[in-house]
């Protein structure tokens, strides 16, 4: 089966507003305001050293106050050194920190009346140097429902499309907007005047999926935000509604690499995809094959994309905009967007030779490709267009393979398929469905289910194996700074212990399995390997009971 379209926040799991560590302070759910309201607590972050009062603190700003009347000090601090520091992978150390009345000085800071109930923050840092950012961005995104990634930004990601030439009306841009972004003449030179016109795409415009609009209007709002409350500088975006995006700068970056290319937003479609120019996704490293990239406004990468947050661990610096391609040069990117056709029309000599079937590249020669205008403006402008091929986004809203809810349903509706055309075996797809997918993810779920840990439903806690007093042991410390193992004294936490794996998730696919061999039927080998596996699923949840037999049982 084809990659289905994909169009959707990128996020981390669980989903978090700040990046600040509260252990386990802030429950199950990681809530900062939870964790804020037991005073202080105890967190691995990295030493620093104000600059201006000379005491240590964690954050980039200090938190101290020079006495209780006063705010904070505010100072800028710098990385403390210690002995043996390059030798660690990180350099975080157990610290404790007044989290109740930092939140309390930074909602006044902010000028709001109450801070977000629901901000999710992280139970520790990944980083080398384990330094959180700013608090208030964190309480900033919870306020207007904005995520972050770990490098600090927001992203949405689209299924990537490529695209050449468009018509005002299928981006839902009036041409009046586009003649203010420079697109003055459409294909042929005749002046803008209508929605109706062919125009070329320029190579780092992009039309966005209308479904990122909402998360691209509150990231805006969230950007603008920062830099009133917390920057004390005036509104950018000032955005409320879709058109107010159009001609905003934004950066493209796929997974797997390190540099973002820029673009601006000219428009949307209700694709679950992101269309864009063939030289925009090779710039990538992209070529268009199903993959998905992320989209981010550009003021949010700029303001708050930070390298010191990124993990420590190996490709922790994947997947993070560290340099920003602002111009396109078609000469630098793979060579395949190279071999995009740009002709306006073709050859008596190109539809004759055709007729023997060469190989696409005896043909080079008497087409027109992008590769032989390197050197010249013709390599990213004059692509020509040859006829209409309807409406930019017409069919299908959602492939069935994203309409259809279950795995169940999209497996049945691949055979039911398979079952009307002659030139497929059901019953071969059958076997390979479940060779490829169902037996591993039976396999995958029976193995971990046998390695899981136990976790505490209370504090979260989890364990390696089960307590012997078969409830959660951890402690609340006596001074309030967190939990610790139960000789430090304090309350004991006392939280029901449960499994994290299911027998469910082991079984699920035990019964569409034996149904379709059932209905399509599958070779001998496929049926034996699902029965040892479905034995093996049997032996593990049900009690094997002994017969004690006799010799009378033989007579």
């Amino acid at each position: 089966m084809g990659r289905p379209e994909k169009a959707g926040v990128r996020e981390m799991k669980p989903m978090v507003h700040a990046l600040y560590p509260i252990g386990e302070s802030g429950g199950p759910q990681r809530l900062l305001g939870q964790a804020a309201g037991k005073g202080s607590i105890r967190v691995e972050m990295g030493p620093r050293i104000c600059d201006k009062c000379g005491r240590d603190t964690p954050h980039l700003r200090c938190h101290h106050r020079l006495s209780e009347d006063v705010e904070e000090c505010g100072g800028r601090t710098s990385v403390r050194k210690r002995k043996g520091d390059h030798n660690r992978r990180r350099m975080g150390q157990r610290t404790s920190v007044p989290l109740g009345k930092i939140v309390e000085t930074k909602r006044r800071a902010l000028g709001l009346n109450r801070i977000p109930d629901r901000i999710k923050a992280v139970k520790g840092l990944i980083s080398i140097a384990q330094t959180p950012e700013p608090i208030e961005k964190g309480i900033l995104r919870a306020r207007h429902g904005v995520s972050v990634f770990r490098d600090g930004t927001s992203r949405y990601d689209m299924s990537d499309v490529p695209l050449t030439h468009f018509k005002p009306s299928e981006i839902g841009t009036p041409w009046k907007r586009l003649s203010e972004l420079g697109y003055s003449h459409d294909v042929f030179g005749e002046t803008l005047a209508s929605d109706e016109q062919m125009l070329e795409l320029l190579p780092q415009d992009f039309v966005a999926s209308r479904s990122a609009r909402q998360h691209l209007l509150s990231t805006c709002q969230f950007v603008d935000d920062l830099l009133i409350r917390f920057y004390k500088m005036e509104p950018f975006y000032r955005a409320t509604e879709e058109l107010d995006l159009v001609g905003h700068l934004g950066i493209g970056l796929a997974p797997h690499t390190s540099g973002g290319v820029l673009c601006r937003i000219i428009g949307w479609t209700d694709a679950s995809a992101g269309y864009a120019h063939p030289l925009f996704h090779a710039a990538k490293r992209r070529n268009c094959d199903g993959d998905e990239d992320s989209l981010m406004m550009l003021l949010d990468g700029l303001l708050n994309f930070s390298k010191t947050i990124l993990p420590s661990g190996r490709g922790g610096r994947m997947d993070a905009p560290l340099v920003l391609s602002t111009r396109i040069d078609a000469s630098e990117i793979d060579k395949e967007a190279l071999n995009v056709d740009c002709g306006w029309s073709y050859s008596k000599a190109f539809y004759e030779g055709t007729k023997s079937q060469p190989h696409p590249s005896e043909m080079e020669r008497i087409v027109d490709l992008v590769e032989g205008r390197l050197g010249t403006v013709g390599e990213v402008r004059g692509y020509g267009w040859t006829h209409d091929s309807g409406e930019l986004d017409a069919g299908p809203a959602n492939s069935s393979y994203k309409t259809l809810e279950t795995m169940e349903d999209k497996m049945l509706a691949q055979l039911a398929i398979g079952r009307r055309l002659r030139s497929v075996s059901a019953a071969r797809v059958a076997s390979q469905v479940i060779e490829s997918h169902f037996l591993p993810d039976l396999r995958g779920n029976l193995m971990a289910f046998t390695r899981q840990k136990v976790r505490c439903v209370k504090c979260g806690h989890s364990y390696r194996r089960m307590p012997l007093a078969g409830k959660c042991i951890q402690t609340t410390s006596s001074s309030g700074l967190g939990l610790g193992s139960s000789q430090d004294g304090g309350t004991l936490c006392g939280g029901n212990v449960v499994l994290t794996v299911s027998e469910g998730a082991v079984r699920k696919y035990i019964k569409i399995t034996s149904e379709v061999m059932e209905t399509y039927g599958v070779d001998d080998y496929t049926k034996q390997r699902v029965g040892w596996m479905t034995d093996s699923v049997d032996s593990l949840f049900n009690d094997d009971k002994v017969t004690v037999m006799t010799l009378e049982d033989f007579i």
